[in-house]
C-alpha cells in the first residue's frame, strides 16, 4: 500500500526585524565609535565604523567619520574615498562636504573647495565650520575680503563659540578692502 501526501513544504516566515531594537544597537555602537574617536583611540574607533558601515550601508555616518579619521591621520585620498561614499548615500552630508572642500583647499583646488562649501551651506545654512571655512577661502585664497566679512559674521552668528581671533580677522578683512 502507498501512502502519498501532498502539501506544500514552506520555510518558516522569518520574524520581522525590530526596528527599534535594531536602531537602539546602532546607536550604542555609533555612541561607543564616536567616544574611542574623541579618546583618541583612532585604531579602535576605525575598526568600529567599519563594522558599522559594512553592517549599515545605507548609513553615512559611519562612513563620513572613517574619512576624519583618515583625514586627521593626513591621509587625504582615503579621506576622500570615505567622504564620497557617504555622500553617496547622502547627498547633503554636511561633515563630509566641508572636508571634502577642505581637502581640495589644501591641494590648490579653490574651485572645487567653494563648491563644497557652497554645497554644505544649502544643505544647513548654519552649519559654522562651512560658513567659516568659506570665508578664509574667499578672504585668504581667493582675494575676496569684503564677501568674507558677512560669512565671518554669519559665522560669529552660528557657531556656539567663535573663534577668539575672530574680531581680528574682521577687522583684517575689513582694513584690505
Amino acid at each position: 500500500m502507498t501512502i502519498v501526501l501532498a502539501g506544500c513544504v514552506t520555510a518558516p516566515t522569518p520574524p520581522e526585524p525590530d526596528v527599534q531594537t535594531d536602531q537602539a544597537v546602532l546607536e550604542a555602537s555609533f555612541s561607543e565609535a564616536v567616544q574611542a574617536m574623541e579618546q583618541g583611540d583612532l585604531a579602535e574607533a576605525r575598526t568600529r565604523f567599519e563594522q558599522l558601515a559594512m553592517d549599515y550601508p545605507d548609513k553615512a555616518g559611519p562612513m563620513a567619520n572613517l574619512g576624519i579619521i583618515a583625514f586627521r591621520e593626513g591621509d587625504s585620498d582615503s579621506a576622500r574615498q570615505w567622504f564620497d561614499r557617504a555622500l553617496a548615500v547622502n547627498p547633503e552630508h554636511v561633515q563630509a562636504l566641508n572636508h571634502l572642500g577642505v581637502i581640495a583647499r589644501n591641494v590648490g583646488e579653490f574651485d572645487e573647495a567653494e563648491r563644497y562649501y557652497r554645497a554644505a551651506l544649502a544643505a544647513d545654512q548654519d552649519y559654522a565650520p562651512a560658513i567659516l571655512n568659506l570665508a578664509f577661502l574667499l578672504d585668504i585664497y581667493l582675494g575676496n575680503p569684503a564677501d568674507a566679512i558677512e560669512l565671518y559674521e554669519r559665522y560669529q552668528s552660528a557657531a556656539s563659540e567663535p573663534h577668539p581671533r575672530l574680531e581680528d580677522w574682521i577687522f583684517d578683512a575689513k582694513n584690505r578692502i
